[in-house]
């Protein structure tokens, strides 16, 4: 029912083991096999683990192990959990020292049922230190199990996540739009490791060049925000590393797993609205929720270069209880439709899933085992951003490419990984990326394969850096465009490199907001991607997936309590059918789809409803193959050889970039 050898994770259940007895436990089991239920997860909380002197685990393993019923194990602390301090140690995190800060200089409060209580600093050393012994110490368990009982640990995965580093963030920031604002550990602690790593990271060579004195630049207070960003992420990097080395010193047989848990009730951007909703009686934001799974569903964290699992936990504690079945129904389909086809999926309390209707569940397995079918269902991102931080607002840059893309651009905090995504055909690198010989050089060996990669033109190269974009770049053909913002590009292998200029100031915010959309625009024409469609209202969203025999399957999605009538716009003539067998009763038929070819179709969706459909003719090859030339002639002229018309004598209204090349 839940999973497979595709994915294992669309639809994980939790159970508590920890507040029931062997009995209670036992029975349980027994009530979500007769269900369906073939796989179950938990979240061992730090504290139960560390007062376990009833071995409540081994005793869940083993009723786990006697029903065939494969476990997953969530280690990591995380928010949510029915525990006291989410697990945590209470004895540690009530301690001052040990508490984290955000960029406001409070501390990050967590106000879900039972307790409101402050998030802890990983740079504390004594929580640090204290942190390290329980994974140890599990480590111990689990390898003594291996051994001594390895039935029990037959069909166990162990599962590590990212714990609490997205949610170091300002409710004030993020009351704005989720991320928005710095992202980070502002703490005592946090504050003397950012300047002895800032030391170290500049005490490198190639900081030092042309001479030692270059290296003082790099620290200056100008420089403060990239460092940030880029010591966050670097250190949670380290705590992943870190704690999967630890988990697997003794237990090498260990099955492990590394995930990125989002609950969205926890986080900062849902701060005001819980306190809101305690004092006035309010229900929970049901928009904003659903707005926040947009957001996150695009940010990629990796260990080691291997993208994390993302799975989104809705969590008991917080108002999602208090929803409508409806709402619950939406944000659940939202999440599969999101995360499935890239190995996650949400979490849920076995209660709130049992407790929706028999028809719901039916019809979203059903939904599940198409989506991860032999991989058919493709929910591919051609465009990607390389950012310093994952957590922390990215500009204006960002927010324009999501708001043209969506779901097929995607949020990336590591080159490695970025680089390997298979279906990546354009790399964009924030302004404020710290550019070294190592990145130039793995970037630009990506883009001579036949694709585009954009850098800012800005004073974060390294001296090396600098001398090795210049050397790439200094004999290819080149053309300077100053529609938008002003850039170069450069025909660069089979591939083409655009060098952006990072606008410092503008005559006013409405310019430059149009400046970034002409560069978007002209990026991708370049690149040769664009949106599947486009809706004329903004109430809906859209996901896309590529799906054998040249098409696509697209789910239009309201999250508004009204229905939404609207258009779907198109780049060319498609033939339109209904998806509704997936999601039956959420679905409707547009008027004469299955007769008419168009590029537009009216349609209307209903309220917190998803439109499953099937689009023939928008496949890649037959996209390219059809209109690949009309979008160079059109777009491409009209956002990128406008400027070079004046500039470039010789260059004709029907000239091409090809031809100018040749």
């Amino acid at each position: 029912m839940m999973g497979g050898n595709v994915n294992p994770y669309p639809v994980l259940l939790l159970v508590n083991y920890w507040e029931m007895s062997t009995q209670t436990l036992a029975a349980r089991l027994d009530d979500l096999i007769k269900r369906g239920v073939t796989q179950v997860g938990t979240f061992i909380p730090w504290q139960a683990a560390e007062s376990d002197i009833s071995h409540a685990l081994i005793r869940f393993l083993q009723a786990s192990s006697e029903r065939k019923i494969p476990v997953f194990l969530i280690l990591s602390p995380e928010l949510g959990i029915h525990y006291p301090n989410s697990g945590l140690p209470k004895n540690s995190v009530t301690k001052k020292e040990n508490t984290a800060a955000h960029c406001h200089a409070d501390k990050v409060s967590i106000h879900l049922p039972p307790n409101s209580f402050g998030l802890p600093s990983f740079f504390s050393a004594e929580f640090n230190k204290r942190y390290y012994s329980y994974l140890a110490r599990m480590d111990s368990l689990f390898s003594d199990l291996l051994r001594n009982s390895p039935s029990l640990m037959k069909q166990t995965t162990v599962c590590l996540s990212g714990s609490f580093w997205k949610y170091f963030r300002s409710p004030k920031a993020s009351s704005i739009a989720p991320f928005a604002g710095p992202a980070g550990d502002y703490s005592a602690p946090a504050a003397l490791a950012f300047r002895q790593r800032v030391e170290s990271l500049y005490a490198q060579r190639e900081f030092s060049d042309p001479n030692a004195a270059a290296a003082n630049r790099w620290k200056t207070r100008a420089m403060e925000d990239s460092n940030r960003k880029w010591f966050y992420q670097h250190s949670e990097d380290v705590f992943r590393s870190r704690s999967h080395r630890t988990l697997k010193k003794k237990s090498a047989g260990l099955k492990l797993s590394e995930l990125e848990i989002f609950t969205p009730e926890a986080d900062p951007s849902m701060t005001y609205q819980r306190f809101f909703q305690m004092i006035g009686g309010a229900g929970p934001d049901f928009i904003r929720l659903s707005g926040y799974l947009d957001e996150i569903s695009v940010r990629a964290s990796s260990t080691d270069s291997a993208i994390n699992t993302p799975l989104i936990h809705w969590s008991s504690l917080g108002g999602f209880r208090n929803l409508s079945e409806p709402e619950r129904q939406f944000l659940i389909l939202k999440s599969v439709l999101l995360t499935a086809t890239r190995r996650g999926g949400v979490l849920l309390e076995d209660g709130d899933w049992l407790n929706l209707s028999a028809a719901f569940r039916s019809r979203l397995e059903s939904l599940i085992r198409t989506l991860t079918h032999d991989g058919a269902f493709q929910l591919k991102s051609p465009v990607l951003y390389l950012c310093p931080h994952l957590w922390s607002g990215a500009g204006t840059l960002w927010e324009e490419l999501y708001s043209q893309l969506g779901p097929q651009t995607r949020m990336f905090a590591s080159i490695d990984t970025a680089i390997q995504e298979p279906h990546s055909h354009i790399i964009i690198v924030d302004p404020s990326w710290i550019l070294t010989h190592e990145c130039v050089q793995k970037l630009a060996n990506w883009a001579k394969a036949g694709r585009l990669l954009v850098l800012p033109r800005s004073t974060l190269y390294t001296e090396s850096a600098k001398h090795d974009l210049e050397r790439l770049t200094q004999n290819t053909q080149k053309i300077e465009i100053t529609n938008g913002l002003p850039y170069s590009l450069h025909a660069f292998g089979d591939g083409k490199i655009i060098i952006y200029e990072v606008p410092t100031s503008l005559s006013a915010k409405r310019e430059s907001l149009s400046a970034w959309q002409t560069f978007i625009n002209g990026v991708l024409s370049i690149g040769e991607i664009q949106p599947v469609c486009r809706t004329s209202d903004a109430r809906l969203k859209v996901v896309s997936y590529e799906i054998p025999n040249d098409s696509v399957a697209v789910f239009v999605l309201n999250s508004s309590k009204r229905p939404v009538q609207a258009d779907l716009v198109f780049p060319i003539e498609v033939s339109i059918s209904d998806l509704g067998g997936l999601f039956s009763q959420q679905s409707r038929k547009p008027e004469g789809s299955d007769l008419v070819k168009a590029n537009r179709i009216s349609l209307t969706v209903p309220p917190m409803g998803v439109l499953p459909l099937k689009v023939d003719g928008l496949g890649p090859f037959s996209l390219k193959e059809r209109h690949l030339a009309a979008l160079n002639a059109r777009q491409t002229e009209e956002s990128a050889l406008s400027s070079a018309y004046s500039e470039l004598p010789g260059l004709g209204q029907n000239g091409s970039l090809e031809e100018l090349w040749n």
